[in-house]
Formats: C-alpha cells, sequence, structure tokens
C-alpha cells in the first residue's frame, strides 16, 4: 500500500500531469491577395481595417447581412432617432471576425437609415489587438483606447469645434433583454 501511494504521488508529480498554462495563440495578419483586404491568421478570411461604411460592413461578411435582416425597428425607435437635435459623433470600432460586432452593428446600421442631421457616425474596422490608428478617427474626436470590440463611443461638440467624450456602450447592451438600438438611444438620450 506504501509503495502504490507512492507511485501515485510520484505519478501526480510528473511533468506530463502538472497542468501548464497556456498562451493564447498569437494572431498576425496575412497581406491579401493582389490588394485586397488582409487575411485573418485564425480563420483565414477578410478583415476590414480602418475607416470603413455602413454598405463595406454589410458586404463583407454574411454573419453581417444576416443580422441585419432580422434586426428590427420599431417605428417608435425611429422616431426616437430622427427627434434628435443635439449634434453629436458616434465612433464605432470594430471587429469584422468578432460575433459581438456582427450581432450588433446592425442596429445602428439600421437606426442610421432614419435621417437625421445631427448624428454623425465613423466606423472603424480593427484586428484582434484592438489597435487603432489616430487617423482613422474623425478630426474633431480624440482617439481612444479599445480594449473590446464593438465599442460604440458618442461624442458631443465643444466650445472651439472639438469634441468631448459623453459615453460610451462596449460589446453589449448594458440591460438584460435591451436590444443595441435602445441602448444607443438611451446614450444620446442622456446626453440631451
Amino acid at each position: 500500500m506504501q509503495h502504490t501511494m507512492l507511485s501515485m504521488f510520484v505519478l501526480a508529480a510528473s511533468p506530463q500531469e502538472i497542468p501548464v498554462t497556456q498562451v493564447p495563440p498569437q494572431y498576425e495578419l496575412i497581406p491579401g491577395k493582389d490588394g485586397g483586404l488582409p487575411l485573418d491568421s485564425k480563420d483565414n478570411l477578410p478583415v476590414i481595417i480602418g475607416s470603413a461604411t455602413a454598405e463595406a460592413i454589410l458586404a463583407h461578411r454574411p454573419e453581417f447581412r444576416d443580422a441585419y435582416e432580422k434586426t428590427q425597428i420599431s417605428p417608435e425607435l425611429a422616431k426616437q432617432w430622427s427627434n434628435i437635435d443635439n449634434p453629436c459623433v458616434f465612433v464605432v470600432v470594430f471587429g469584422s471576425w468578432c460575433a459581438d460586432s456582427q450581432h450588433w452593428l446592425p442596429d445602428l446600421i439600421k437606426l442610421s437609415e432614419t435621417p437625421n442631421p445631427f448624428i454623425s457616425i465613423h466606423w472603424i474596422g480593427t484586428y484582434r489587438d484592438k489597435t487603432t490608428k489616430e487617423l482613422d478617427w474623425p478630426e474633431q474626436t480624440i482617439p481612444q483606447k479599445t480594449e473590446k470590440v464593438a465599442t460604440f463611443w458618442l461624442f458631443a461638440p465643444t466650445p472651439g469645434g472639438n469634441t468631448k467624450l459623453v459615453g460610451s456602450i462596449v460589446e453589449n447592451p448594458p440591460k438584460t433583454g435591451q436590444t443595441m438600438a435602445e441602448a444607443l438611444l438611451e446614450l444620446l438620450e442622456s446626453n440631451r
């Protein structure tokens, strides 16, 4: 019995049995073919990097289009959007590879189909490291460090032509059961 216990101890202490903390793999962008979008080394799919448009986002991956087709904006939300009369700038930093981005960006895209001259939207694609270039941010905004995507940054004008950050939504709506459209409108309303 003593021998067995010793063997069990030795087996348990052997290097094969000691759990090793796994280091997350580091992914890199692969240059695109023929000057196209760079590819994600994790899934070999194209990645939007830098300034983008809503149209380019929807055309990029089917997950964006599928979420867009399922997104419903009620007439009340559309009216609330059109009634915003404070100038503001949304900067949306997203990962075209990211499931949260693919799920939530269509809410803002659908909202923006209701015209509102007071709301400006800028889309910035980033890679898995979440870095952005200062040149991709609108001139009047201060670039922000993005730790998770999608992040929706809301800026409001200040005297002198600059803006100040007045709020943000990171990854998901802050309230359980809330759509991103509802959360974004709540953020806009809090800026009034």
